[in-house]
């Protein structure tokens, strides 16, 4: 059994409002057919929308609307195989609890999906403190994805937000999300940080460190050690493998980040980290714990049910 907690779709309806182009339209029968081929028997969608807060209160509220609703419709007629991550418009609080409210108490949503910073804005600034108890309240996995933040325009060339910038923004959010001691008030929290966490568990000693004026109560690697980290490429199999040995396999999730790769429209992700998995050197047990048992764990999924 394979559970993809990195699965991205883009409704047709999603796509006319955003600005950019190339991507592949979320439709059932094609991705039913793309998980079919590699042996996916769920996939857990999300879109991160990291454009969504950009352009005001109503646009960003509808944005994520056409996504929960998309992603809730996939899983009412195919509820065994398209499982969703409900996703919140963070510009005004009232309109992130109502939406969260509605996709989980109403539409049955399995998760929490945002970008790593909310148009530059990181989720452990104040204003997000009605965020937070919300998701307590709710007892949902919450994903973070990075994306794009104002910086240095040196970073747009050669596509560097994405070779570079992503990963150390995951660090970033995922980092001060640690240090700002959310995890303390918080101690339900499940994080799952994406693409095996940016350069966290590269630089797990650096970040360890206690300089800056730490507001966590333990050491920042106790916390670290309790989020999640999805095995989404483009991987090789030693990164897997360091990930599995810092913080153990029961910390890793599978994730292929479909539909990415060539030009946003392929598959080219599958073979990829299917084949680091295969050539991953852990026993058969740990492997479907990656696979399959750490995401039935995290969503509480049930045998059969939807």
């Amino acid at each position: 059994m394979i559970i993809d907690t990195h699965f991205h779709a883009f409704p047709q309806r999603f796509l006319d409002l955003d600005t950019r182009s190339g991507f592949r339209v979320f439709d059932h029968a094609d991705y039913l057919a793309i998980m079919d081929k590699y042996g996916v028997d769920i996939g857990v969608l999300s879109n991160t929308a990291g454009l969504a807060e950009h352009g005001g209160r109503e646009r960003a509220l509808e944005i994520c609307q056409i996504l929960n609703d998309a992603f809730a419709e996939a899983h009412a007629k195919h509820p065994h195989r398209f499982k969703a991550f409900a996703r919140p418009p963070m510009v005004h609080m009232d309109d992130a609890l109502k939406e969260l409210h509605r996709c989980v108490d109403e539409l049955g949503m399995h998760g929490i999906s945002l970008p790593t910073n909310v148009a530059g804005r990181y989720l452990d600034e104040p204003e997000f403190t009605p965020f937070w108890d919300e998701v307590a309240r709710i007892v949902k996995p919450l994903f973070l994805h990075p994306a794009n933040a104002p910086c240095e325009t040196n970073w747009s060339v050669f596509s560097m937000h994405q070779k570079m910038y992503w990963p150390a923004d995951s660090t970033l959010a995922i980092s001060r999300i640690v240090y700002s001691g959310i995890f303390d008030r918080y101690p339900s929290l499940k994080l799952i940080g994406s693409h095996l966490g940016g350069m966290i568990l590269n630089y797990l000693d650096r970040l360890n460190w206690w300089e800056g004026d730490l507001r966590c109560k333990e050491e920042p690697e106790t916390y670290f050690r309790k989020i999640f980290y999805d095995t989404a490429g483009p991987v090789r199999m030693p990164a897997i493998k360091m990930a599995c040995d810092t913080v153990g396999v029961d910390q890793i999730l599978f994730g292929a980040d479909f539909p990415h790769g060539r030009g946003g429209m392929d598959d080219q992700f599958y073979p990829m980290t299917l084949q680091a998995m295969a050539d991953l050197q852990v026993s058969e047990a740990d492997k479907e714990k990656i696979f399959y048992k750490n995401a039935k764990r995290l969503f509480a999924f049930e045998e059969g049910a939807g």
